[in-house]
């Protein structure tokens, strides 16, 4: 019987226990480390490399849309609704042109999000009741 690798049973657990805090900031931190691979890869003219990266990052994209609930958190929920679809439709057309400039744009934006989700996972720490109501609100369908 072949082993499995212990870093992916790792992955998995850490998926499996984190919070929806810790997700969200997780779903960013892939879609930012699949972004950088494919504009090494568009360096390296690795075209199939880069297309797989950036499928992968519009997939975490279309996650974070998904999960996403405008309709509890009002204004900011719906500009974080227009701001991940001009993600994904800005992944599409880096994926077509294989444009280095655009990948780094959203790659940009997501860490902007990321930050800010950081910062609410910090906040629970310090007020919980508050910060779930915000997550409730923002994101993430329970």
């Amino acid at each position: 019987m072949q082993q499995k690798n212990p870093y992916t049973a790792y992955e998995r657990t850490q998926v499996n226990t984190a919070d929806q805090r810790q997700l969200i900031v997780m779903l960013y931190d892939g879609g930012i480390r699949f972004l950088q691979k494919a504009s090494a890869l568009i360096e390296a003219r690795d075209v199939e490399g880069a297309h797989g990266n950036l499928l992968r990052a519009r997939q975490i994209v279309s996650e974070l849309l998904s999960t996403l609930r405008p309709e509890k958190g009002g204004e900011i929920g719906e500009n974080l609704k227009r701001l991940y679809v001009y993600m994904f439709n800005r992944l599409v057309e880096a994926n077509l042109h294989k444009d280095r400039a655009m990948i780094k744009e959203v790659e940009g934006l997501l860490a902007t999000l990321r930050e800010g989700w950081a910062g609410v996972k910090v906040q629970a720490a310090a007020d919980p009741t508050k910060s779930a109501e915000t997550l409730k609100r923002v994101n993430v369908r329970g």
